[in-house]
């Protein structure tokens, strides 16, 4: 039996990215696949305290606009705080998978759709992302988080009586977007 991976990953709260290593049974899984697990895996579950929470190593937290705040070796991140994140896959899933999910998607007549996210205010901030996504939006947001491909993401911030967007370096194409953070949404099809 292979012994567990690591993954990078940036997970994204308001003015903050947290940039660490998550545990994974194998490199097979996806990262999305584990995060919308029942049951968060964790090498050691000795460690954990929170039933909601995601374990990270080597850990750097960054103020958005701020640069670097804090590293740490270990630390807890509650699912229910990330509003999206990304990882250092470029590419995901094994040529199976692929072949399945292409059949299964063409037997669905799924479309490729883009959408608009506006997520709730949490503090000063919001998060104003775009991209596109394959099958039903409503289905999607079923699950804690949903996969949004060709990515932009704005984080708009009040600063006194004025307001700042800025663009978001997810450092990559992919996104998984947490569906209760949605505040509202406009859905159009890909042209």
């Amino acid at each position: 039996m292979q012994d567990s991976v690591q993954r990078e990953i940036n997970l994204f709260t308001p003015n903050k990215r947290y940039t660490g290593k998550i545990d994974l049974k194998n490199d097979d899984i996806r990262t999305i696949d584990q995060l919308n697990s029942s049951t968060i895996y964790w090498k050691n579950p000795a460690e954990k305290s929170f039933d909601d929470a995601i374990l990270l190593y080597d850990v750097e937290v960054s103020l958005h606009g701020a640069g670097k705040l804090a590293s740490f070796n270990k630390l807890q991140i509650r699912l229910s705080d990330i509003i999206f994140f990304s990882d250092s896959l470029k590419k995901t899933g094994t040529d199976a998978e692929k072949m399945r999910a292409k059949t299964l998607s063409t037997k669905a007549k799924d479309e490729l759709a883009k959408a608009k996210i506006l997520t709730e205010m949490r503090g000063d901030s919001f998060f104003f992302i775009s991209g596109t996504f394959h099958g039903l939006f409503k289905n999607k947001t079923k699950q804690r988080y949903f996969a949004l491909t060709s990515v932009k993401v704005y984080e708009i911030v009040r600063t006194g009586d004025k307001w700042e967007r800025n663009e978001v370096n997810v450092g990559n194409d992919f996104i998984g977007v947490a569906a209760n953070h949605i505040e509202s949404c406009t859905l159009s099809d890909y042209e």
